[in-house]
């Protein structure tokens, strides 16, 4: 039996600002599977490895800023598009964690794990939100990897972005987040990157998957013990939950800032050119300046001729592989 959509009205009761958000309201909102599934194709032949599709709805679950409707009001559905990243490349640095070695190199691992990735997946939301709306929908895309604001804070360490794309991805039935915070899928574990588009096309949204793809305690944290800021707790009390469709998701409450720490470069085992002591306690948006500001220039000509580059991914690296597509089940694609 088709799903129906339970649109929330995204205007105003006086006259919209623009009027065309709200022609949503006076569509068939049936989930249109022919759409689906050519656009589904279209993404696939254009490079994309993995595309999943959901309900929006999905989200009302997750902290507000996880919800992505305030860049399209009339948003029902919602795209996940992941790339899968080089195997080889971080292997190479799980072999190299294990033996407590610094890996040959670890430009390879920049490049086939983001920089290369990045503009790839920027392609394909835009190819996909042009898509849609050549044929008469709006269709909003974003960045794979832009913070909204690169000023830090104790939730967001890094910058926040728009979106998480890895929420939007467990609402389409891409994969599950995993105890390190990455996106885990049966395809490929936690090695892809992802993008995301949001769109007023009712889109039939796939099922969500079912049962865990990450069980910490029978693998002993790996992801823990390989983090060499200890970032990432090794007490399976220390996590957060929230929902998505009607399911609880649950993941580890990373200490963000020591987490950035090893992403940023400023250890020599995760890349960087030289050890930057780490403070005993969280340091100010100030005090983070100055000790990024401590990263040998050297180092910086990296960013400067790629761009934005990955260190550490050590927890990426070691994860290993969730049990068989076949043996995972997904929920009901309602919501």
């Amino acid at each position: 039996m088709a799903t129906k959509f339970h649109i929330k009205s995204a205007c105003p009761a006086e006259a919209p600002e623009n009027p065309r958000e709200c022609s949503i309201s006076t569509r068939d909102t049936t989930p249109n599977y022919n759409l689906t599934a050519e656009l589904r194709g279209y993404l696939i032949k254009q490079g994309a490895d993995l595309v999943g599709f959901g309900s929006i709805e999905r989200l009302d679950g997750t902290p507000e800023l996880h919800r992505p409707q305030r860049f399209l009001p009339s948003a029902v559905s919602m795209i996940s598009i992941a790339l899968r990243v080089n195997g080889a490349v971080c292997d190479l640095i799980a072999r190299s964690t294990w033996k407590g070695e610094d890996p040959p190199s670890y430009n390879s691992f920049q490049m086939f794990t983001l920089a290369a990735i990045n503009p790839k997946l920027d392609e394909l939301a835009y190819l996909g939100a042009k898509f849609l709306e050549n044929r008469g929908f709006k269709a909003y895309p974003f960045p794979a990897n832009m913070p909204h604001s690169l000023k830090p804070s104790p939730g967001y360490p890094g910058g926040i972005a728009d979106v998480s794309h890895k929420h939007i991805a467990v609402a389409c039935g891409v994969g599950q987040i995993g105890w390190h915070n990455l996106l885990l899928t049966p395809q490929y574990g936690p090695r892809q990157k992802l993008n995301s588009i949001i769109t007023n096309a009712p889109l039939a949204p796939d099922p969500m998957i079912e049962g865990k793809l990450c069980n910490p305690e029978r693998c002993g944290f790996l992801c823990a013990r390989a983090c060499p800021t200890q970032a990432i707790p090794r007490r399976i009390e220390a996590k957060k939950s929230i929902q998505i469709g009607q399911s609880p998701v649950e993941y580890a409450t990373i200490v963000g800032w020591r987490c950035r720490w090893g992403c940023s470069g400023m250890l020599k085992s995760v890349g960087g050119y030289r050890d930057i002591p780490m403070p005993a306690e969280e340091p100010s948006e100030n005090e983070l300046l100055k000790f990024k500001a401590m990263i040998d220039p050297w180092q910086t000509r990296a960013t400067n001729l790629i761009g934005l580059v990955p260190y550490c991914g050590k927890c990426l690296s070691v994860c290993p592989e969730p049990r068989r597509a076949r043996d995972i089940k997904r929920t009901p694609a309602p919501l």
